[in-house]
C-alpha cells in the first residue's frame, strides 16, 4: 500500500489564558443544549427547510438510566427547545449512541440501540464498553417524527439484545437503511449475553414511516454449537457504510482472527482486508470507529486512526479505494500527546466532515476540523479553551469554534463532536465537552452538548 508524504503536522503549543466574558460565546452563537451536565455521544441533523436537529445520550441522574434526548433549533441554533427523552420505555434500560437522519418524504427518524432486555429482571442502564462502533449487544429501536409529533418507539429485530455494530444511511433513493450485526437468532431462547464476536450475521432493513422492509441477510450466520455458541468467533464490529445510485452497498467492518484485528472492505462485488491493526493493540476501536465516505468523483475513502504501536507518532489515515494510497491528514508530534477521538460525516457532493479530539495528560483536550472539498483539505482548530493549559496546532486555522471562560483551576475536554451541513453547504457543529473539577483529592466532570456553528 502507497502511502503519500503531504503530511501536516499537528505541533502543539501552549498559549495563555483569555479573560473574555461570557458574552463573547454568546455572540459567536454557541448555545448549551442537554440539561443535567452528565452528557454523552451525539447526533446533528440540519433538515430540508434549515430546522436543526440533535439527539444525545444523558443521564439525569447518577443511578438513573442513559437516556437518548432530542432537541431542535427554529432559528440556525440561536435558541433551542427544551430537550425531550425518545428512549425511556420505562423498562429501566439505558440506551447507546444514536443517530438523527431525513428521508425524502420529509420524515425525521432517531434510531438508537437499546441495552438490557425486558425479559431480565436486571435492567442495564449504563455501558462502560459500547460505543458507535458497537461492543455491546442490545436492540435497535427507532422513532419517526412527522408533523410535529413523534411516533411510538419501533423495534428492529425479532429478539432482544442480539444487535451489536450498526449504521443508518440515506441512500440515493431517499430512504433510510438500516445495516446492523447480530448473533444468531437460534441462540437466543439459550443464553442472555451474546459477545460481539459472535455476531457474524450482517442484515438491514428500510424504513418507510414506522413500518420498514422484510429483513435482508447479507450472509448466513455460522451454525451453533450445543445449541448455544458458534465455534468460529468471525463477528463484525465498526460497520459502517452507505448505498450507491445503484442500490449496492458498501460496507466497511473489523473482525478479528488469532488476536488480529483487521478492517475489511466490501464494494457490493468482493471484499478484502485493507488494514491490520497490531496484535493485541486496537485501543477500543468502537469508540471511534473507522468511517466510509465518498468524494465528488465517486471515490471510496476510509479515514480511521492506524495502531499507534507501529507508527511514530499518533495520526489519522485517509485511504483512497481507488487507488490503495494512504494519505497522512495529521500527525502528532509532540511527546505525550495522544488523538483520543475521531468522528467523520459524509457531506453534500463529496464532501467530507472530519473532528479528532486531542490533548496531553492532564490537560485540556481540543478539537480540531479536517474539511474536504472538491480535492482540497481545510484544517480549523474548533476550539480556542482559555484554562490553565490550552493548545492548537499551527497547522489548524483558529476559526471560529466553541470559546470557553473558565477559571485556571477548571480544565476542559473536547469530548465527541458532531457536523451538519445546511442548504448552503456552511458547516455548524455540535460537541460533547467536559469540565474538569479537581477538589480534595478527586476529580469530577459536567459534560455538556454544545452548539457551535463552523462557517459564519
Amino acid at each position: 500500500m502507497k502511502r503519500s508524504t503531504n503530511l501536516l503536522f499537528i505541533v502543539l503549543l501552549f498559549i495563555g489564558c483569555s479573560n473574555a466574558g461570557d458574552n463573547t460565546a454568546k455572540a459567536q452563537g454557541q448555545q448549551k443544549i442537554s440539561q443535567f451536565e452528565r452528557a454523552g455521544l451525539c447526533d446533528f441533523l440540519i433538515d430540508k427547510n434549515g430546522t436543526y436537529h440533535v439527539v444525545f445520550q444523558e443521564s439525569p441522574a447518577i443511578g438513573k438510566p442513559v437516556f437518548i434526548y432530542y432537541s431542535s433549533s427554529s432559528n440556525k441554533g440561536v435558541s433551542w427547545s427544551k430537550p425531550v427523552t425518545l428512549s425511556n420505555d420505562n423498562s429501566g434500560n439505558g440506551s447507546g449512541y444514536a443517530r438523527i437522519l431525513q428521508d425524502a418524504t420529509g420524515n425525521i427518524y432517531a434510531i438508537w440501540k437499546r441495552y438490557g432486555n425486558t425479559e431480565s429482571q436486571y435492567p442495564e442502564g449504563d455501558a462502560t464498553l459500547d460505543g458507535p462502533g458497537g461492543y455491546l449487544c442490545g436492540t435497535l429501536f427507532y422513532k419517526v417524527l412527522s408533523g410535529g409529533t413523534w411516533s411510538a418507539q419501533v423495534q428492529l429485530n425479532e429478539n432482544q439484545k442480539m444487535q451489536n455494530s450498526w449504521f443508518a444511511t440515506l441512500t440515493p433513493q431517499g430512504t433510510i437503511a438500516v445495516f446492523w450485526s447480530q448473533g444468531n437468532p437460534e441462540s437466543n431462547s439459550k443464553t442472555s449475553n451474546i459477545m460481539w464476536y459472535y455476531c457474524d450475521y450482517l442484515r438491514y432493513t428500510i424504513l418507510s414511516g414506522t413500518s420498514h422492509t422484510a429483513y435482508v441477510d447479507l450472509n448466513k450466520p455460522a451454525p451453533l454449537v450445543g445449541g448455544m455458541f458458534p465455534n468460529v468467533q468471525n463477528g463484525l464490529m465498526n460497520l459502517d457504510g452507505y448505498v450507491d445510485s445503484k442500490g449496492t452497498p458498501h460496507i466497511i467492518y473489523e473482525d478479528k482472527t488469532d488476536n488480529v484485528q483487521q478492517m475489511k472492505y466490501y464494494d457490493g462485488k468482493s471484499q478484502r482486508v485493507i488494514y491490520s491493526f497490531a496484535k493485541y493493540s486496537t485501543n477500543n476501536t468502537f469508540n471511534h470507529p473507522p468511517k466510509l465516505l465518498v468524494d465528488e468523483k465517486g471515490i471510496d475513502h476510509v479515514i480511521f486512526l492506524p495502531s499507534p504501536t507501529t507508527l511514530e507518532s499518533e495520526q489519522v489515515w485517509d485511504i483512497n479505494l481507488g487507488t490503495n494510497q494512504t494519505n497522512v491528514l495529521t500527525s502528532i508530534q509532540k511527546p505525550s500527546v495522544t488523538i483520543s477521538g475521531l468522528q467523520a460525516k459524509q457531506g453534500p457532493n463529496g464532501a467530507m466532515a472530519i473532528t479528532i479530539e486531542a490533548g496531553a495528560y492532564a490537560s485540556n483536550t481540543e478539537a480540531y476540523g479536517l474539511f474536504y472539498k472538491n480535492g482540497t483539505w481545510t484544517n480549523i482548530g474548533l476550539t480556542n479553551n482559555a484554562a490553565k493549559e490550552k493548545f492548537f496546532s499551527r497547522e489548524f486555522e483558529v476559526y471560529g469554534g466553541y470559546h470557553t471562560i473558565l477559571a485556571s483551576i477548571t480544565r476542559y475536554n473536547s469530548v465527541y463532536s458532531s457536523v451538519a451541513y445546511d442548504a448552503q453547504g456552511k458547516k455548524s457543529m455540535v460537541m460533547d465537552i467536559s469540565a474538569y473539577w479537581t477538589s480534595g483529592g478527586y476529580s469530577t466532570s459536567s459534560p455538556s452538548i454544545v452548539f457551535s456553528p463552523i462557517d459564519k
